[in-house]
Parts: C-alpha cells; structure tokens; sequence
C-alpha cells in the first residue's frame, strides 16, 4: 500500500467516565499515530473529542453519539442508523470495533473487533436494568463476532471465554495484551503503611473478601497497617461495610485522577485484588509498575498477567489472604523480590507492542480476506430486524 494506512478506530465510550477501555483506546490510537505509514481515524461522540490524543497522523470523526445512547438497545439502533455511513464517508481501509461489539450489518470495509470481557453476558443483573438491553448486548456482541475478519481478546483467559461462550472458530480469535504506562518517577508520600484496592466496588470486584480478610489481620496482628480503596463509600452496600469494625483503619479515597492514582501506588505496601472475574487486570500492571507488590486472586486473567511476579491466593480464602499480607508487610527481602520480579513482568506488556500486534492483523486481513462465520437461522431473523 503506498499511501497511509487508514484505520477508523471506535473512541465512542470517551464520552463516559474514563475507564480500562477508555485508557485502552486512547493509548492505541497514540501508538499507532506515532508509526509511520499508518493514520488513525477516531470516531468519537458528542463531547468526547477533548480526551483523544491529537497528532499529524489522527483525524476526528465527528458524530452523535451521546451519552443518551450508551444503552445497549439504543447503541444497537444507533449503530444500524448512522456507522455505516460515517464508515463509508471517512475513507478507512479498515474499521476497528473497540467496545466488545459494534460491527454495523453490511459493513464497508473490513471490521475487526477487540472483546475486553463478556462479564456482563454472564451477570446480567448486574449491569441490565431490562430484558430489551440484555439483549441488544448479546445479539450485538453475538453479531460483531460474526462480521468481524478477526477478533482481539485482551488476554488468553477472555479467548477462552469467546470459543466456548459464542462458538466462534479458533482461527478467527487472536490474544493481543494490554501494555502499561511507564510512571514518572515520584517519591513515596505516605507515612503509614497501607494496603490499596483499585477498581470499583462492583460485585466480580469482591469488596466483601477483601473487607473480610484486612478485618482478620487487623484482629491477629495490628492496626498499624491501613486499607485504601478508590472508590466513594456510599457506592457500597451495607451488606459490605458490616464486615468492618466501626473503627476501622481504612480509607476511601474517592475518584482520583492519574498523577493521585500513581502517587498511591508508589506508597503502598501493597496491592490486594481479590476480583473473580477480570478481563485483564490493568491495576495489578500498573501496580508492579510502581515497584508495588500485589497480592492477586487466583482467577479469571489475574494469573495470566500476574505470572510469578506475585502472591496469588483463592479469594474465598481470607486466611491465606491474610497470611500473603503479612508476609509482604512484615518481609523486606520477599518485598525487595516481588518488586524485582514485577519489573521484569512489567516489561513484557507495552502499548507500543499492542499497537504493533493491532498493526499486523490489520495487514494481514487487508492482504487476504478471510471468510466471515455466517448466523444460524435464530440470529438470522434477529439480524433482519435490526
């Protein structure tokens, strides 16, 4: 190809809170702009232009998309109205769907597809107020891993969970890792000692176990060592908080921004992530990052991205949970390994080498087409409707 490769790249979800995929988009679209011979279209909604990262090599796609159509039925309805022909009319050689779904029927160009999770296929209550939108985001899923050329999954634990979940062929489904950023360097803040929770308070996040175990270690060993989680209090339960002590060394510290959060990772004794279900697990990433040991359920992606690098324990096990803290509270030299070994973990996952990975498959579909998976005859009506 002579001329640059042009790739539309969906930055719809910047209009929301800034979260994993978010952060995943915006640092795509930088690394690819940043390699010759490529230029990066970035189709973004109403009002979410200011967040994209802006060079020679990327163009904004404009639309209106709002946050009224964040919905699963009516991002479905919308995606029917309008992608196609903001596709057509921007050029792209290829289009990159990067919200787990999101490939319009009759697409004009190639399409590949990045599958952070399937969480909420798996927990609708959790994250569908009704029938309608429970599912517009299975059909939508279902239907983008069907017109998509190739499928990106974020890690070797949501490909697995892609060939037995939708059927699609292990041919078509490639691991592409997250990276993670590089912190600037910083000098610790904090003059004691704390254990940190990043990530939310939603039910795969499994708050109550960490709850549960700092309130044991607490009660075996001492209050010296405090608990901080980001996070505003009232997001959780009652339920959550009675697994606390009414004084309770711990600390909420809210919605933080990047240059707070990484201040708090490099003063942390410790990460605890007790998740039961990740698609990747950025935090424990840019915890060892920081030169912060973590501690890290044994499950879903947590093991792929962890490695050795870290202690890994059953999160329905708050003793062993609580012995893996102490031992990297209390032990300088385990500490001094942990953080040695997250390092040279850290240097395996980089945006530069997503980017390049992304870039290939690009390529590659562009130089020989393969064949879409077609819908069986159930889906086939659903995609005549929609």
């Amino acid at each position: 190809m002579n001329r640059s490769l042009r790739v539309m790249i969906d930055a719809r979800m910047l209009i929301g809170a800034f979260g994993g995929i978010a952060r995943y988009v915006t640092r795509l679209i930088d690394e690819l702009a940043a390699q010759d011979g490529i230029h990066v279209l970035a189709l973004c909604g109403d009002g979410g232009c200011a967040r994209l990262p802006m060079s020679e090599n990327v163009s904004v796609v404009k639309s209106d998309f709002g946050r009224r159509d964040r919905s699963a039925l009516r991002r479905l309805s919308w995606e029917k109205a309008h992608l196609p022909q903001l596709i057509r009319q921007s050029s792209a050689d290829i289009y990159h769907a990067t919200w787990n779904s999101g490939i319009p029927a009759r697409c004009p160009v190639p399409a590949i597809l990045t599958i952070h999770d399937l969480i909420p296929m798996h927990d609708p209550p959790s994250y569908f107020d009704t029938r309608r939108d429970r599912w517009a985001y299975e059909y939508s899923t279902y239907a983008s891993t069907r017109r998509a050329e190739r499928i990106a999954t974020v890690s070797e634990h949501v490909r697995r969970d892609v060939l037995n979940s939708l059927r699609v062929h292990p041919d078509r489904v490639i691991t592409v890792h997250n990276g993670v950023d590089k912190p600037a360097s910083s000098v610790p803040r904090a003059q004691t000692p704390y254990v940190l929770c990043v990530g939310g308070f939603e039910r795969r996040k499994n708050v109550t176990a960490v709850f549960t175990a700092m309130r044991r270690y607490w009660e075996r060993f001492d209050r010296g060592l405090e608990l901080r989680l980001t996070g505003d209090k009232k997001q959780l339960d009652a339920a959550d908080l009675s697994q606390l002590p009414d004084d309770a060394p711990i600390r909420f510290l809210g919605d933080i921004d990047d240059d707070d959060l990484s201040a708090q990772y490099t003063s942390a004794r410790l990460l605890l992530t007790l998740s039961r279900d990740e698609g990747f697990g950025l935090p424990v990433l840019e915890a060892m990052a920081h030169r912060c040991p973590v501690v890290a359920a044994s499950m879903s992606s947590l093991p792929e991205v962890v490695g050795d690098a870290g202690f890994l324990v059953h999160p329905d096990d708050p003793d062993a949970t609580v012995g893996a803290v102490r031992r990297v509270h209390t032990d300088a030299s385990l500490r001094t390994d942990l953080i040695q070994r997250g390092i040279a973990r850290v240097r395996l996952f980089g945006w530069d080498r997503t980017a390049r990975h992304m870039r290939d498959i690009y390529e590659s579909v562009l130089m020989q087409k393969p064949a879409r998976e077609t819908f069986p005859a159930s889906h086939a009506t659903a995609e005549a409707v929609c």
